[in-house]
């Protein structure tokens, strides 16, 4: 299925929008390479929602230790 779809490039941040032509499958799951207008780079983007393959996959976030963790990792401590 031919279709239009708009994404967000993962770099730039800009929404690109992008013709996908006939997949051969239109399987939620089914990611194609597109090459991406706002930063030249390639990207996959899914055919049935248009999100691109590491959008949802987030930078780990920072954690703060468990409590008491802090006063074995300070080495001025005995």
């Amino acid at each position: 299925m031919e279709r239009n779809v708009i994404f967000k490039c993962p770099r730039t941040g800009v929404n690109v929008q992008h013709w996908i032509s006939g997949t051969g499958s239109d399987a939620a799951d089914t990611h194609v390479p597109v090459r991406c207008p706002a930063c030249a780079s390639l990207h996959f983007v899914n055919v049935a929602s248009g999100k691109t393959l590491s959008e949802g996959i987030g930078r780990p976030r920072a954690t703060t230790a468990p409590a008491g963790l802090g006063d074995r990792l300070d080495p001025s401590r005995p």
